[in-house]
């Protein structure tokens, strides 16, 4: 099972048809999530279960720019993917039966990681007088934030479709460069307007997103990928339309972001300073131009699944849940091993990445799991 399922139809009444290439670009954006939280763990920054001191200067900038970079985009491309199967799930299933199965499927990982693997990972973090003092304090959605996000989404999605009498008709229309250039542009400008008030790095209570300032990403990103399934452009996007994001991507970087970062961490802060409206520029272009980017580059070269591929792909849900306890069991094994922090890094990478998916075999072999992972 997967977050969601990578079918699509090209034609209204046509069977149900596998989308390989989204499938394999989930495998490299699942496997980006498990590197992303090595790389935090080394990076100084005190926002994983385990961490250390990267060492030096250097070691450290050079985590926090492939942090910085990641950040920007992959986790609204996991958000986009979502999007696009969301519609034809509903399709299929109808508004009780997609609900039910979202609860299942994303609910009860959710509530498990929540309440029960969240504290365990949290041990030694806290010290109260008594293990129900610490508790407490050790609840919380970790890396399946994302979960909660697409549960609060998908279930806007039916409420949407329940407001608007159901209709789902496809309309073709293909995507022009003008309808990108105004989705960045809306973007950027949501992305702006809420840094004013929740900069990045800012936690929101109850909420538990650690990255609560990439929220119109997030959102617009699903719902564009709603759009984008009623409109056919994953199986149309074409080569150029790849390269246009391309280079709207480099052209961000090379333009935007040093403008933002000129001003040092005053883009980050938000506040509604001028960094922080370049900053916001360059994420939101960036991010749209490198999903069209991957999605031209898969949609034409990697199209197909073997055998191994099918593995990956069908256990790249199971590696985002239980990825965590992997990294987290690195750091504390890695941390016997007097190695500066980016060779422990390489290390990590090499064991941990490859361990995810082999776990994730037997644990979706386990009794009753096979149906929520």
């Amino acid at each position: 099972m997967t977050i969601t399922d990578s079918r699509d139809r090209t034609l209204p009444g046509a069977p149900p048809q596998r989308l390989w290439f989204a499938d394999n670009l989930r495998i490299l954006l699942t496997s980006l999530v498990v590197l992303h939280h090595l790389a935090v763990t080394y990076s100084g920054l005190p926002l994983w279960y385990y961490t250390e001191n990267p060492g030096s200067a250097g070691t450290q900038t050079g985590f926090m720019t492939f942090l910085l970079v990641d950040q920007a985009w992959f986790m609204g491309a996991f958000f986009l993917l979502s999007g696009y199967f969301t519609p034809g799930s509903y399709d299929r299933k109808g508004p009780r039966a997609f609900l039910r199965d979202r609860l299942i499927r994303l609910g009860i990982p959710l509530l498990v990681f929540y309440f029960v693997l969240n504290p365990l990972l949290s041990l030694g973090r806290y010290h109260g007088d008594t293990p129900l003092e610490d508790y407490p304090h050790t609840i919380g959605s970790g890396p399946l934030w994302f979960v909660l996000a697409l549960l609060v989404f998908d279930a806007g999605y039916a409420l949407f479709r329940h407001l608007t009498r159901n209709r789902g008709a496809r309309t073709l229309r293909p995507l022009t460069v003008p309808m990108v250039a105004g989705f960045v542009a809306i973007l950027a400008l949501l992305t702006y307007v809420l840094r004013i008030v929740l900069p990045i790095g800012s936690w929101v209570p109850v909420v538990d997103f650690p990255t609560s300032a990439y929220l119109p990403q997030y959102l617009g990103f699903f719902a564009m990928g709603t759009v984008a399934y009623r409109n056919g452009w994953f199986r149309a996007i074409t080569a150029r339309m790849g390269w246009t994001g391309l280079g709207m991507a480099l052209g961000a970087s090379a333009v935007f972001l040093p403008l933002a970062l000129s001003a040092g961490t005053e883009a980050t802060n938000g506040r509604g300073t001028l960094s922080s409206l370049c900053y916001a520029l360059w994420d939101s272009t960036f991010a749209v131009g490198v999903a069209l980017a991957l999605l031209a580059l898969f949609r034409h070269t990697f199209d197909a699944q073997g055998r191994f591929g099918r593995y990956l792909s069908g256990h790249a849900f199971t590696v985002y849940v239980i990825h965590a306890f992997l990294v987290t069991a690195a750091g504390y094994a890695l941390s016997a091993l007097d190695l500066p922090a980016l060779a422990k890094f390489a290390i990590g990478a090499v064991l941990v990445l490859p361990a995810c998916f082999l776990l994730a075999g037997p644990i979706r072999r386990l009794p009753g799991i096979r149906r929520v992972l």
